[in-house]
């Protein structure tokens, strides 16, 4: 069965404790028997978006199992918006995430307009990162702004997950990652929520070791099928544009 990491990160220096590169990622997949992984770099979340980019699109050359995220601030408009043009027609990045200043500040619907005009075009998923309340709706009025895009939000609200499902619930392009709260709760009670279609698995390495929210679905208690639709179906689907 393919096992789908959605988001890890890949750099050094903050948040990282230590540096956790190329060699070290694959090494714990096969540990774990996680088949792919989609990273995006601490460097351009942290402080450096385009020199954090393109380190990662060089660290992941040429490795099938690896695939990326192309981080850009929305604080700096102009070379977001490049940055967008150049990563999204490499394959190897699968989708965009979006901070504002920081991952823990919410994203002004505002201030990224321009931003996701240019990115709306090329089909693929948003990451935006939700770890509280407040960054989940801002989210959300994003996901009304611009229906046609996917929408995932990494963190799934923290603490505060049920707000999470509750964006998930209103807006129907808003997909759930099972980083945040380590919570089997929050995994039986969002697969409802969203037809246990709009949920995939992500760890968050290596902040979290992926064996802490690999049990954590474990102890949800999903089907066989439904574990298959969390760790592999519903991102295949999600990112079969991409």
């Amino acid at each position: 069965m393919a096992l789908i990491d959605t988001f890890v990160l890949l750099g050094s220096g903050a948040p990282l404790a230590a540096p956790f590169g190329r060699e070290q990622l694959l090494k714990r997949m096969d540990e774990l028997g996680i088949t792919h992984a989609i990273a995006a770099s601490s460097l351009a979340i942290a402080s450096d978006f385009e020199a954090g980019n393109e380190w990662l699109a060089q660290e992941i050359a040429g490795e099938r199992r690896l695939l990326a995220w192309a981080v850009v601030n929305t604080n700096h408009p102009p070379e977001a918006i490049e940055s967008v043009r150049k990563y999204m027609a490499n394959r190897q990045f699968v989708g965009l995430l979006l901070i504002e200043g920081n991952d823990h500040t919410p994203v002004s619907g505002a201030e990224c307009h321009d931003i996701l005009n240019a990115y709306r075009r090329f089909g693929k998923p948003l990451l935006i990162s939700a770890p509280n309340r407040e960054c989940v709706y801002a989210a959300a009025e994003i996901a009304k702004q611009f229906e046609l895009i996917k929408v995932v939000l990494v963190g799934m609200g923290g603490q505060d997950w049920r707000s999470a499902l509750a964006a998930a619930r209103e807006n129907l392009n808003i997909y759930l990652s099972t980083t945040g709260e380590i919570s089997p709760d929050k995994v039986r009670e969002a697969w409802p929520v969203v037809n246990g279609h709009r949920i995939m698995f992500g760890s968050g390495a290596p902040l979290v070791d992926p064996s802490v929210p690999l049990g954590m679905v474990e102890e949800a208690g999903l089907k066989d099928f439904e574990k298959t639709q969390l760790f592999s179906t519903n991102a295949e689907r999600a990112f079969a544009s991409a």
